[in-house]
C-alpha cells in the first residue's frame, strides 16, 4: 500500500509540474539513445544540463523506460524503488528473532515508515535514483542467492554502476574467492554485452568517460554536496594539497576499512560486514551524493535491532542521534543554498560532512571494540557479546 500511494503521488505531482526525478529522466534519455543508435555520451539533458554518466550496459537495461511517458516512468520506478525498501527492511529484520510473519511484518512496517524521512532515501525517491534497488540486490546476492552463484549479481550491479565494484576485494579479503571471481565475471560480461551491442558508446565510456568526475560535479556549488573523503577536502577553506591528501586517505581508509568489514563479518555477521563495506567504498569514492548513503538504512536497522536485544539506553539513543544525521543536515543544506546563499557558510560545511564523519567514526568504533573485545578474549579466554554499534560523529 505504501509503495503503491507513493507511485501514484509521484505520478500526479510529475503529471501537473513535471518537476523531480531528474535523474530518471536521464536514464530515460540514455535509453532512448540507445533505441535511435545515437551516442549515449553526447546526451544534455534538462536545464541543468547533466549527463549520462553510468555504462553502456545500464543504458541497455533503461531502454524500456524510454518507450512509456514519463509520469509512467515514474511512478513504475517509485513503486519498485520502495518495494525494494521493503524487501530490504524485510531481509534485516529477519536476521533476529522476529520469526512470526505478523511480527516481521509490523516490525518491516514501522521500519519502512522510520526510514522513508530519511534524506537519503527521499533523495533517491525524488530524483528517480538506482541506489536503493542496487542496494537489495547486492544484499539478495551475497546473502540469500545459492553459494555457487554468489557474486554474480554484485558483479552485474558494477556493470550498472561502478562503486559495488568495491565488495570484489571484500570478498577477497574475506577469503570468498569463488565469489569474488564470479563478481568479477559478472562486471565483465556486462562490459562486454556492451561492447558488443554500443561499440562507440563502449569505446567513449571506457576509454575515460567514467573517470571523468566533471560529468557527474555540475551546477554551482555541486561539491558541497559530495559526501566523500574527496569532498570533505574540496570545501575546507584554505589551500589543501588536496588529490595527494585525499588519495594518501583513500589509501589508509580503504585497506583498514576492509579489513574492519572483514572483521565485522567474521564477529557479527555477513550483513554487517556488506554494510561496513559499502561505507568504505562511499568514503573513497571520489563522488559519493547523499543518495548514495542509503547504506545507512541496514546500518541504522542493525543498530536498532542490537540496542533493542541489549536494552541499552546510550545504544538507543545513539541510534536515534544518527536518524537524525540522516534526516536533518540535508534538508538544511538543501534549504540554505537554494532560499539563501548568502548563508552558506563554515558552518554548512560542517553539517554537511556529518555523513562522512559517521563513517569514519563508524570503523573506528567496530575497530577500537573489536580490537578490545579480542584482547579480552585472550586475557580471559571468554567470549563476549559481540554487538554492531557505531558512535556517530
Amino acid at each position: 500500500m505504501i509503495a503503491l500511494s507513493g507511485a501514484l503521488t509521484a505520478f500526479v505531482f510529475n503529471a501537473i509540474y513535471a518537476e523531480g526525478w531528474i535523474d530518471l529522466e536521464v536514464y530515460r534519455e540514455g535509453g532512448a539513445a540507445v533505441l535511435r543508435h545515437t551516442s549515449v555520451y553526447n546526451l544534455i539533458v534538462g536545464e541543468n544540463w547533466l549527463k549520462f554518466t553510468y555504462s553502456p550496459f545500464a543504458a541497455m537495461l533503461f531502454t524500456p523506460f524510454a518507450l512509456v511517458g514519463m509520469e509512467t516512468a515514474v511512478a513504475l520506478w517509485v513503486l519498485i524503488s520502495i518495494l525494494a525498501l521493503e524487501v530490504v527492511i524485510w531481509i534485516l529484520v529477519g536476521r533476529t528473532a522476529v520469526k512470526r510473519r505478523g511480527r516481521r511484518a509490523t516490525h518491516t512496517l514501522v521500519g519502512v515508515i522510520a526510514i522513508l524521512p530519511l534524506y537519503p532515501v527521499a533523495l533517491t525517491l525524488w530524483n528517480g535514483q538506482v541506489g536503493i534497488i542496487l542496494l537489495l540486490v547486492i544484499i539478495v546476492d551475497l546473502t540469500h542467492g545459492k553459494e555457487k552463484w554468489r557474486g554474480l549479481g554484485t558483479g552485474i550491479a558494477a556493470g550498472i554502476k561502478l562503486t559495488p565494484l568495491i565488495f570484489i576485494p571484500y570478498l577477497l579479503v574475506t577469503r570468498r574467492f569463488r565469489a569474488a571471481l564470479m563478481a568479477g565475471l559478472g562486471f565483465l560480461g556486462t562490459v562486454i554485452l556492451g561492447f558488443l551491442v554500443l561499440p562507440a558508446d563502449s569505446r567513449d565510456y571506457w576509454g575515460g568517460a567514467f573517470f571523468d568526475t566533471q560529468r557527474v560535479v555540475t551546477g554551482q556549488g555541486a561539491d558541497s554536496f559530495n559526501q566523500s573523503l574527496r569532498g570533505v577536502l574540496m570545501i575546507m577553506p584554505g589551500s589543501w594539497p588536496t588529490v595527494p591528501l585525499w588519495l594518501a586517505l583513500c589509501a589508509v581508509v580503504g585497506t583498514g576499512g576492509l579489513l574492519v568489514a572483514a572483521w565485522t563479518a567474521k564477529k557479527v555477521g555477513e550483513l554487517a560486514g556488506i554494510t561496513v563495506c559499502a561505507i568504505v567504498g562511499l568514503l573513497v569514492s571520489p563522488v559519493s551524493w547523499p543518495h548514495h548513503w542509503v547504506w545507512c538504512i541496514p546500518l541504522l536497522v542493525l543498530w536498532a535491532q542490537r540496542a533493542q536485544r541489549v536494552d541499552a539506553t546510550l545504544e538507543k539513543a545513539g541510534v536515534g542521534f544518527l536518524w537524525l544525521i540522516f534526516l536533518l543536515p540535508g534538508y538544511i543544506t538543501l534549504a540554505t543554498v537554494q532560499i539563501y546563499p548568502s548563508h552558506a557558510g563554515t558552518w554548512l560545511m560542517l553539517l554537511m560532512g556529518s555523513y562522512v564523519l559517521s563513517g569514519l567514526s563508524t570503523l573506528l568504533a567496530l575497530a577500537i571494540y573489536f580490537g578490545r573485545s579480542d584482547w579480552r578474549q585472550r586475557r580471559r579466554g571468554s567470549g563476549d557479546d559481540l554487538p554492531f554499534s557505531v558512535v556517530a560523529g
